[in-house]
Parts: structure tokens; sequence; C-alpha cells
């Protein structure tokens, strides 16, 4: 029998798995679909590279003597630069197109189908495998990569503070966004990175507007915050950035289900 075959009401009517069992059962089948060695050594030198790249800038600003305040900024700005627009978004996006497309692609989503479950235990088990391997390798090289950029200069605990609670945020918002979006479209990660270059690359040079339109313009807003340095530009509040994250991570879940709900896997 094909999950085709099973409409919405039929599975509803015959539903008794919970919700946390759901979700469990459907994590343990998914985390299995995305982990691979090919994956985690091709993202993981991206990351080493941000920290030795970051070793390189704050050794050059500590021989120039640029002071703390610069050093600090400095920091900040690669950890914002190559961090949380390169990335933060680039690897969630790979885990988060590949946590429900890989699954669909070679029939294990059929599986899922059959069970007598509601969809919103996939959607929550999908974002959380992808959040599961990407923030670790998110949030580490670019808490790491922007301390080794500051030179390590008084303040810098508070600059790595800022950086992980933005690298964190980040990731787990991108992490729900590009869920949905390997349910909208079969080549998610071409669309994912299309949209991360030539959207959040540039909307925060185009303006306060702009920014606010872009998850890494609220990102970035606290890391300025929390860290305490000046960005360049006039961040958003603390309290709104966050809220704008987690609003975004809490309504793209509640769309990969609905989604979810309406499609036919064969």
């Amino acid at each position: 029998m094909s999950a085709s075959a099973m409409s919405p009401d039929s599975v509803a009517a015959n539903r008794h798995v919970g919700a946390v069992r759901a979700t469990l059962l459907c994590y343990r089948v998914l985390i299995r679909q995305i982990v691979s060695v090919g994956r985690l050594a091709a993202l993981g030198a991206l990351g080493a590279i941000m920290i030795v790249v970051g070793w390189v800038v704050g050794v050059a600003g500590a021989d120039r003597d640029f002071g703390s305040s610069a050093m600090l900024r400095d920091g900040a700005g690669y950890a914002d630069a190559f961090g949380l627009i390169v990335i933060v978004p680039i690897i969630s996006l790979v885990f988060a197109a590949a946590s429900l497309g890989d699954a669909r692609d070679d029939g294990t989503l059929v599986y899922l189908w059959l069970r007598p479950m509601g969809r919103a235990p996939v959607a929550v088990a999908a974002a959380a495998v992808s959040m599961t391997v990407a923030l670790p390798l998110c949030v580490a090289p670019t808490v790491l990569g922007g301390w080794l950029a500051s030179g390590r200069v008084a303040g810098s605990g508070d600059l790595a503070v800022g950086i992980l609670t933005a690298a964190a945020l980040g990731t787990a918002a991108y992490s729900c966004l590009f869920v949905l979006l390997g349910l909208l479209f079969r080549k998610a990660v071409l669309w994912g990175i299309a949209y991360v270059l030539l959207w959040e690359g540039l909307a925060v040079g185009l303006g306060d507007f702009a920014a606010r339109l872009s998850l890494r313009g609220y990102a970035r807003s606290v890391l300025a915050h929390l860290a305490d340095v000046d960005l360049g530009f006039d961040p958003n509040r603390l309290a709104t950035s966050i809220i704008v994250l987690a609003c975004v991570s809490v309504v793209s879940l509640g769309l990969a289900a609905l989604r979810l709900r309406h499609l036919n896997v064969d």
C-alpha cells in the first residue's frame, strides 16, 4: 500500500502514536539519513578554515596594536561576515534540506507515512535532527574564529557569549526555515544558496529596512547588543531580535507540518 493512497482523514482516524513517541521515532530514522562522513568532513573543514583565518587576523591585529576596542570590533565583524553569513546559513541549509529531502528520495519517508501519527512530529524531528548536527558545526567555529580574531583582548569573553548566542539562534531559525524549503523545492540546496547569497548576503548592506527582512540582520543585532560592539548599523532591540528569530522557527515548522499533511509520497 502506497502512502499516496492514504488520505489525511484516514491517517487521523487511525492515529494512535503519541506526539512525543512519534517525534522520537522520526528523529531516530532521520538522523541516520543526514549524517555522513563526506558532509561532516567538508563542512568541518569550512569551520576549520574560519578558525585558522580568525587566528591569523587576531595575530596581525595584536602586532599592529590597534587597541582593545578596535580588536573587539574586528572580532565581531569577522564572526558576522564569515560566521553569520557563510558558516551558519550554509551548514544549516545542507542538513535541514537533507533531513526530509534524503528520506523522500530514498523512500524512507514512506515508512514514516505509513505510521499512524501526525505530521507535526515529522517536521519537529527534522528540525531537531538538523540542529543536532548543525549547531556544533556552526557555533564552535564561529565563536572560536571571532574570539581569536579579537586577539583575546579584555572584553573578548563577552564577545564570545554574544557570538555564541547569535550563532545558536541563527542556526535554529535557519534550520527550521530550510526544513520548510526542502519540502517546497526538489533542489532545495540550490534555492537555499541563492537565498543566502543574493538576499541574506546583500540585505544588511541595503539599509535598515532591508535588514529587518533578513534573519542575519536579527542574529547580528543579538551579537551587537550582547557583545556591546558597534558593527556600523542601527541594531534591532535585543528582545525584538530574539522574538523574531523564535517566531520564524515556530512559523516555519507550522508551515512544514501543513505542507507534510498535503504531501503525497510514493
